[in-house]
């Protein structure tokens, strides 16, 4: 679709960028940011006091979607009771100065209160942006504080008012669609996109007829360039070029959303993150798995694990995060049960982890992660193994495949084995 989940990261910077560029260029775009309710001195508050603006808040739960759109008969986009393309949650800490985002695919199969079964992204067109929040709200057992809708062109018109940005695909990348007006046709690599070349970026679901499957089909590949993007906006937005455009990139951000937080809490949001490296986001996709059994596809969730995902990533229990990674440990050494040990040394922090069988010797463990969610994991469990590094897999996982995989090499020997205890099978 035409919108990626860092629009709201657009708005957050574009307001960094004013905070930046100093009292000339605010008192410039007072009137925007505040429609005349407070002018300059309210600007100044949110500069001074951005938490001034969420009063006695910590954190703020917001749903984030992306608006689709229809078209008529002769081939135009409207978006009167159109369906939501993607639907994001956002947990934004407005004291530890972090985001983190747990996506919904716009195909999961849900009961939605109004008693209607079916994909979830038909709540929107149903019953609008409340049925839709209070879909969510019924599923994962949350409370949603604000919303942001995001306009069918939000991607191509923020992505050229930033000037553009640096995204790589895994494999090519070639689709093309007439009658919605979409051409996608990228080499693998990374590359710098325009609008245009961004928007097909993130709509890009399957290939032509002929071309031969690619590693980015599916809607999981795609939620997750959707995520890419954020960290790609928010380095472009922060560029020192950006800073002098700030208030272009302000209003053409304001331009393509639709929602029930003011424009001035839009900017203190923007100064409680100024400066937050791009590497404060966590995001991911809630479990499941495709099913097209009757007939129709649906993306069915796998609900105990989506929950886990949720109660992590939105309602910030870290814990949730070690229920839910799936590790897979094998012993690469010819001293037995040291892939056991070292899954009793993980459960001792709250990990589910197997130990299935062994691998070929290794003299170094290797601790490999599959999905960018789980580094901070795949990093405790380094600190907790006392293993030498670990690695991110390029290549795409299956959704049944373990999140992290474990070889225990000839390192940690000594380390699992303490002296004088034998070894058991």
């Amino acid at each position: 679709m035409k919108w990626f989940k860092g629009v709201l990261y657009a708005l957050f910077l574009g307001g960094c960028l004013v905070v930046g560029a100093g009292a000339r260029l605010v008192a410039n775009i007072t009137g925007t940011l505040t429609d005349g309710e407070g002018g300059f001195i309210r600007v100044v508050k949110a500069k001074t006091d951005p938490r001034g603006d969420f009063p006695n808040r910590r954190e703020l739960t917001i749903l984030l979607v992306g608006q689709d759109y229809n078209r008529d008969r002769k081939g135009m986009p409207y978006t009167k009771n159109s369906r939501a393309d993607t639907i994001m949650l956002i947990r934004a800490d407005l004291e530890g100065r972090t985001v983190r985002a747990c996506s919904v695919p716009r195909d999961t199969y849900v009961n939605a209160p109004d008693q209607v079964s079916g994909k979830i992204n038909a709540t929107l067109a149903r019953g609008g942006i409340d049925l839709l929040k209070r879909t969510l709200e019924s599923m994962f057992t949350i409370s949603i504080d604000h919303y942001v809708v995001i306009k069918p062109y939000a991607v191509r018109e923020i992505v050229d008012a930033i000037g553009g940005v640096d995204v790589e695909a895994i494999d090519r990348m070639k689709y093309d669609d007439n009658w919605g007006q979409l051409h996608v046709d990228l080499q693998p690599g990374r590359q710098h996109l325009d609008g245009a070349r961004a928007e097909g970026f993130v709509r890009f679901r399957h290939s032509n007829p002929g071309e031969g499957r690619s590693d980015e089909e599916g809607d999981i590949r795609r939620t997750a360039r959707q995520q890419q993007l954020v960290q790609a906006l928010m380095a472009s937005a922060n560029s020192p070029s950006n800073i002098l455009r700030a208030d272009e990139i302000i209003a053409t951000g304001f331009q393509q959303i639709d929602t029930d937080l003011q424009k001035i809490q839009l900017f203190a949001l923007a100064e409680i993150f100024k400066g937050s490296p791009s590497r404060t986001l966590q995001s991911a996709t809630v479990p499941g798995e495709d099913d097209n059994s009757t007939g129709a596809y649906y993306y069915r969730l796998d609900t105990e694990r989506a929950q886990a995902m949720v109660d992590w990533l939105i309602k910030g229990d870290d814990t949730a995060m070690r229920r839910l990674v799936r590790i897979e440990i094998r012993n690469g050494t010819k001293t037995p049960g040291l892939a056991r040990l070292a899954a009793e040394a993980l459960s001792g922090r709250g990990y589910s982890a197997k130990a299935p069988g062994n691998a070929p010797n290794s003299p170094i463990t290797t601790i490999v992660y599959r999905k960018a969610s789980f580094e901070e994991a795949a990093r405790d469990i380094q600190r907790t193994l006392g293993a030498p590094s670990i690695t991110k897999e390029v290549k795409v996982a299956n959704e049944w495949e373990p999140e992290i995989q474990i070889v225990i090499g000839e390192d940690l020997k000594d380390k699992l084995m303490p002296s004088g205890t034998p070894a058991g099978r």
